[in-house]
């Protein structure tokens, strides 16, 4: 018999709040170099990507001194400052500049949100990595998830999103069984603590 607690109570997100930033290594394992946030200053964000970096130096430079980088085309220097002179404000266009830099590589951009309407956070990342795994993530929609197989336990998430959607098509069982390695043959129970309630009150609900 296996026993699988799911906590919604917010108590757990050892993932979130880690000094060493596990939650990071779960998006993308370069994180640092394919994931970019910003723009609310309520939050830290992430700027340590390369090529953000040098995106950002270089319109820097141009809005500063009006000063265009001499190791690009000059057909790239012609794009750069008609992008430059279109726009009200350089994070207006920094998005369109890394596609302008990097033309081989795949960038996306857009917004991240929480439940509060006060959590929203820009993103660009590059290649393929989850936003919604990214956002889920970053703004703590995630629950705790703990396998009890006798005197093991396997600590994990599942995203608020797939919680609901599983529980609404009563595939809460299949999903954790397929995200586990759980054998069809083996018994499990599946709890879940409402997040509404101050007090932890395991349910069963599988």
């Amino acid at each position: 018999m296996i026993e699988i607690r799911i906590d919604s109570t917010g108590d757990g997100c050892y993932l979130l709040y880690g000094k060493d930033e596990l939650w990071k290594n779960c998006v993308h394992a370069d994180f640092d170099e394919h994931v970019v946030l910003y723009g609310n200053r309520s939050y830290n964000g992430c700027k340590e990507a390369s090529w953000y970096k040098r995106t950002m130096e270089i319109l820097n430079d141009i809005d500063d001194w009006d000063e265009y980088p001499e190791d690009l085309p000059e057909k790239t220097n012609a794009k750069l400052k008609e992008l430059y002179d279109g726009c009200r404000n350089i994070n207006d266009i920094v998005v369109d500049v890394i596609k302008l830099l990097y033309p081989n590589d795949k960038f996306k951009s857009g917004t991240l949100t929480g439940y509060s309407q006060e959590d929203w956070e820009y993103y660009i990342v590059k290649g393929d990595v989850d936003t919604e795994l990214l956002e889920a993530l970053y703004f703590n929609k995630i629950s705790d998830v703990t396998v009890i197989d006798g005197n093991d336990n396997i600590d994990g998430f599942i995203t608020d999103d797939d919680l609901w959607e599983a529980e609404r098509n009563g595939t809460l069982g299949k999903l954790l069984r397929e995200r586990y390695d759980i054998p069809d043959e083996e018994d499990i129970k599946i709890y879940k603590a409402d997040g509404y309630k101050k007090i932890i009150d395991w349910q069963e609900v599988c």
